[in-house]
């Protein structure tokens, strides 16, 4: 395995697996935090936490990358730990943590059982690349917007680009990477103050389970990470890997299971910079991609043994340059995505409803925009297909008469 990995390695794919690293603990961690904030969770709690997820993740990267030989990019449900913010301010953290274990015992039985196959079999391939494409989209646009706040950091860096994509287009990304650092660096405050990177000794908490927590909290937890499982499963497939959902859900829902005790909402591929690592930016050989997934699984081990303590040293990235790199490396993503969305005339009315409605960043029942978009997408595409077939209405014999003499 280790002769294998040493004869795939590339510096393109590794820095893509480093970029992804980067972009989940920047952003979404923080959520994490803020979620821990509103429970009024000890720091502790919030170090187990964030021990759990990393931990989590990084187990499913590697194991699924180096079985499959594919860029799987473990994460967690970044809209699913958005639910926390408000549920934890109305369900005991104990009640939460039971949701967490239910719906992981859930997920791996919807898994293994194969039933989860038999569902994405049925889902239209065009309304997830439409609903995939909508979820980029915000990212991709988020470059213009950085450009806005921060432009002396965030232009170099789409120069640095723009040049590469015509000179060396497979480094095109990893030297923007380069160009920022070296921009940001003058302005970062760098210090040893308030970093305490400590080892965390991982908390338990023992689970306790309610109706209204499984009906208000766990629900849209299943959902989201059903949702969450087939955009990541489909941006696989649409690279050109033969996933199993079977594998990937199971393995999914049975490492979750024994990490929800610790605070684990739930671990599944990354769907964002999952399509980052899987696109030709990471590397041009699709056998070789799988590199991402391996140096992303090891930096979530190593970032999750010293739990909260590494959030600090993520605050020190300037703002808008992890946007930025994220969204030029997910271009030719959403180029393919929206492609495919729109590449059959009789499916395109749908696809655009479906693509509309995400980029809306709509929320009903604590549901995100991608699952309402996908929903109305199936309804738009049911009420078309439903359209009544005309019944030819047979000619009257006086009728028949007239034209059979026209005829003569």
């Amino acid at each position: 395995m280790f002769a294998r990995i040493r004869a795939d390695f590339s510096a393109s794919a590794a820095i893509a697996g480093l970029i992804a690293l980067v972009a989940t603990y920047s952003g979404p961690v923080l959520i994490v935090v803020q979620a821990a904030q509103a429970g009024h969770l000890s720091h502790n709690l919030l170090s187990t936490w964030i021990w759990a997820v990393s931990i989590g993740a990084g187990l499913l990267g590697l194991w699924l990358s180096l079985r499959h030989t594919m860029p799987v990019i473990g994460a967690w449900s970044t809209p699913g730990v958005a639910l926390l913010i408000t549920g934890l301010a109305h369900y005991p953290f104990t009640d939460v943590v039971g949701c967490y274990l239910v719906v992981s015992i859930i997920v791996a039985a919807l898994g293994l059982s194969g039933l989860f196959t038999r569902l994405i079999e049925h889902l239209p391939a065009h309304l997830l690349s439409a609903m995939i494409a909508g979820v980029l989209f915000e990212f991709c646009a988020g470059i213009f917007r950085s450009i806005e706040s921060t432009p002396a950091v965030v232009l170099p860096v789409v120069v640095v680009y723009v040049v590469c994509r015509r000179v060396i287009p497979r480094y095109a990304v990893a030297l923007a990477l380069l160009a920022g650092v070296i921009v940001a660096l003058p302005g970062a405050h760098l210090s040893r103050h308030g970093l305490d990177l400590s080892i965390v000794t991982p908390e338990p908490t023992l689970p306790t389970v309610s109706a209204e927590s499984l009906i208000g909290l766990g629900l849209p937890l299943l959902l989201l990470a059903l949702t969450q499982y087939a955009t990541s499963i489909h941006i696989l497939r649409s690279a050109g890997y033969a996933i199993s959902p079977r594998s990937v859900v199971g393995a999914s829902g049975l490492m979750s299971i024994p990490l929800s005790l610790f605070g684990n909402s739930g671990i599944n591929p990354a769907a964002i910079v999952g399509a980052m690592c899987a696109s030709p930016e990471c590397h041009e050989d699709p056998r070789r991609r799988y590199i991402s997934g391996v140096v992303c699984g090891i930096g979530y081990l190593c970032i999750g043994v010293f739990g909260a303590s590494v959030v600090a040293l993520f605050a020190q990235l300037p703002d808008g340059l992890t946007s930025t790199l994220a969204g030029l490396a997910l271009l030719g993503t959403l180029v393919s995505s929206l492609s495919s969305a729109v590449a059959n005339e009789k499916h395109r009315e749908s696809s655009v409803i479906t693509f509309v409605v995400t980029v809306s960043g709509m929320s009903f029942f604590g549901l995100g925009s991608a699952l309402w978009g996908l929903v109305a997408g199936v309804v738009f595409s049911l009420a078309l297909a439903k359209k009544p077939a005309l019944t030819p209405v047979a000619p009257s014999k006086s009728e028949a008469a007239a034209v059979q003499s026209e005829r003569t």
